[in-house]
């Protein structure tokens, strides 16, 4: 029996790249969901093979954005089936990453100012254009970060002010951590059940 989507909308192709919640959004465009199934499923055999050792985040970027492009080979003709699952994978791991960065640490300041570099690289980042990770993080470094009082007080714990941050070791932090990000993110892409419980 084929799976059916949230819709109750029968599918006869079911592609694990899609999260199991957006299928009904493409129960139009089966012929091409068969197409990037097949196209995926190619993208992995490829990937498998390469190693993650001393791979940054524009290497990781370059190889998710591969897998764009493929499926826009794979829709052919029809670019609206091609933006929407562009789309729907591209939103899906802009939240997933943004979930991993929430688990970063507040406090100090500075790594305050990574985490809040970082929200903002991953909620604008477009993983079907080529980017340089370096500087669209350098962009978005802030120069200074809220953080608590240092009083000992009832007030003082509540006041928030703010303080200046090392940019360029703040950046280069931020790129550090979004390799990682980005490694548990491809990992995932990687992996029989890409959208499944961390």
């Amino acid at each position: 029996m084929p799976p059916k989507t949230n819709d109750h909308v029968p599918m006869t192709v079911w592609c694990t790249l899609i999260p199991p919640g957006e299928m009904g959004k493409l129960v139009e465009f089966e012929e091409e969901l068969q197409s990037v199934n097949q196209t995926y499923e190619d993208w992995l055999v490829s990937m498998r093979g390469k190693s993650l050792i001393g791979s940054d985040s524009g290497v990781l970027l370059d190889r998710i954005r591969i897998l764009m492009i493929n499926i826009g080979i794979a829709c052919a003709m029809n670019r609206e089936a091609a933006e929407e699952i562009q789309d729907i994978l591209s939103s899906n791991l802009r939240k997933k990453s943004l979930d991993l960065v929430s688990e970063l640490p507040d406090k100090p300041p500075e790594k305050l100012a990574v985490k809040e570099t970082l929200t903002a690289f991953f909620s604008e980042l477009r993983f079907t254009r080529d980017i340089f990770p370096e500087e669209e993080i350098g962009n978005v470094t802030p120069e200074k970060v809220k953080h608590q009082g240092e009083s000992k007080s009832m007030l003082g714990k509540l006041r928030q002010s703010t303080k200046k941050v090392d940019q360029q070791k703040v950046s280069a932090d931020a790129v550090l951590e979004s390799s990682n990000i980005l490694k548990r993110i491809y990992m995932r892409l990687l992996s029989p059940d890409p959208w499944g419980d961390y």
